[in-house]
């Protein structure tokens, strides 16, 4: 980011310059002196230059000063846009990939819960089955994400009803299962 940075620099100097070049394409000089029609200017370099040939190299040298500042300054700006950019989709990058393995250690971890059944009246078995495979399912993609807020507009909201069945899951052992994985689908996402 810092060549960006530099390029900007770079280029406003150039057309800070542009601009007092620019004047004397307008008005050329010799020797600091502004010149008028019909004068000439003596260089041991060049030798003598009329006033027309003066501001057309002004004017060629004005317009290389412009190309070249504003290249500098426009080129600098999208380093730095760019540079930006490419650090924000680096940063969401990554933070997409925590949570893709927060996500896959959490399927992990509800798969392997093994919940009670009772001999007596518990919760259905198959719908709650059925119930944390929509759960796993929304982690993976597969559906869309559970939350726990009534109505939420990123996903469905998390409301059970189980019927009773004999025999059954063990209804502690289940509500108690489901409010720790609430907790743990409310993080899951965050930072």
């Amino acid at each position: 980011m810092k060549l960006g940075y530099w390029m900007l620099g770079i280029g406003a100097v150039v057309l800070l310059v542009w601009l007092v070049v620019s004047k004397d394409a307008q008005e050329p000089r010799c020797g600091g002196e502004r010149m008028s029609s019909g004068d000439y200017c003596s260089s041991r370099r060049t030798g003598p230059d009329s006033y027309e040939e003066k501001k057309e190299d002004a004017a060629a040298v004005a317009f290389g000063m412009g190309l070249v500042g504003g290249t500098l300054v426009v080129g600098g700006a999208l380093l730095v846009v760019g540079e930006r950019a490419t650090r924000s989709f680096r940063d969401g990058s990554r933070q997409w990939a925590r949570i893709q393995r927060r996500r896959a250690q959490l399927v992990l971890d509800i798969r392997a819960t093994e919940l009670p059944l009772v001999s007596g009246r518990g919760y259905n078995q198959r719908e709650v089955d059925a119930y944390i495979e929509r759960i796993i399912a929304g982690l993976e993609g597969r559906e869309p994400a559970f939350r726990r807020e009534k109505n939420h507009p990123s996903g469905i909201s998390i409301l059970h009803g189980f019927s009773m069945a004999s025999p059954g899951y063990d209804i502690r052992h289940v509500d108690a299962f489901l409010d720790h994985l609430y907790g743990l689908l409310d993080r899951v996402d965050g930072n």
